[in-house]
Formats: structure tokens, sequence, C-alpha cells
């Protein structure tokens, strides 16, 4: 049997996943844990949301969907952009993704190159360095100070953009700060991906 990729030696693990394990064996030897290591809420689906499921799956509709997602919902999650925020995006540019992860993962394998550089906040969700350096990429931390409460500077961003520089990661609320970037920040973030060409 041939071993697994070397890619995988440089891919680092959740840090949040061993302190879950941690707590849930001191949670079976009798303590009580408030669990704050993975963003899982702390509730079960309101009985609707398990109604429309369960009238769903006897309905037969519990089949593959397009590839890009539900046209419905796509259409939805567009028209609630414009309608919250003023963003006009065309449903056929919104994909979804059963998760963060997988949808991180796709898309920085279809955009890096070796060499080629992703910024990522730091503090930030492991993942992006870590599946950053899995393509051959590499990671580029920019900072997350409390000074600035934990907003990131445009300017030290674009400090940091070089020729080798094909993504900028950036996210709103934070993980795992919870800050949600200033509507400033966010429009410099915006006229910043110009320089990244």
């Amino acid at each position: 049997m041939r071993p697994i990729a070397s890619r995988m030696s440089v891919m680092t693990g959740e840090g949040a996943l061993s302190v879950y394990a941690s707590a849930k064996e001191l949670e079976r030897k009798g303590r009580s844990i408030i669990h704050l290591e993975l963003g899982e809420p702390d509730f079960h689906p309101a009985p609707p949301v398990v109604e429309a499921l369960q009238r769903a799956v006897r309905e037969g509709r519990d089949r593959y969907c397009p590839m890009a997602g539900v046209p419905a919902l796509k259409q939805e999650i567009a028209d609630y952009l414009q309608r919250t925020r003023n963003i006009q995006v065309p449903a056929d540019s919104v994909v979804l993704a059963p998760g963060c992860k997988i949808a991180l993962f796709f898309a920085l394998m279809a955009l890096i190159d070796p060499g080629d550089e992703v910024l990522y906040p730091d503090p930030g969700f492991p993942g992006y360095q870590s599946i950053t350096v899995g393509f051959g990429g590499v990671g580029v931390p920019f900072s997350l100070l409390e000074r600035n409460q934990l907003q990131p500077d445009p300017d030290e961003i674009a400090s940091k953009i070089t020729p080798r520089t094909k993504a900028i990661i950036t996210n709103s609320p934070g993980n795992p700060t919870g800050t949600v970037y200033t509507d400033n920040v966010q429009r410099r973030l915006a006229v910043t991906d110009g320089l990244c060409r």
C-alpha cells in the first residue's frame, strides 16, 4: 500500500477538536462543561424546521440537487443580500456548500498554484494556513489586534500584497474572535482587491 500524499504532512488539524475531546472526557468524569470550542449552537432546530425536513423526505425530496445548489435557495440568498445589504449578486453567482471548510478547500484548490500567496487573518481559523500550505501555497498572516478592536488594517494588508498574492481571506464575523468588520474596513478591503493582480 502506498503511503498517503506528502502534502498531508504539512496540513494541520484543528485545536478545537482536541479541546472538545478533552472536554467530553471531563464530562464523562462528572464535570460540568460549558462548550466554547466548537461553533455549534446549544439548541436544536425549531419544530417547523424539523417538520419541513420530515415532509421533504416523505415527498421524496432527498436526492442529489444541482451541484451549485438549489436554484430557489440561490435566488433567495441573492434577494436577501439585496434586501439587507444593498448588494446586487446574480443568483447564478451564489454557490452553496455543506460548510465553510469544504467551500474554502475547493476555492483554494481552484486558485492556488505552488508558491502563490494567500493572505489570511491572525488570529483566525486554522484551516486558512493549513489548506493553503497543503496546496503548495504560502500563507501570509495579517494581524487582528486588540488595539484595533480586532479589525483588519487595510493598510497592513495592502503592504503585504506581492506579485505572488493570489487571494485574501477575510471572515466577518471572525472566527475565533467573533468580530464583525466595520463597513469602512470592508469597503477598503474591497478596493484592496484591485492591488492583487
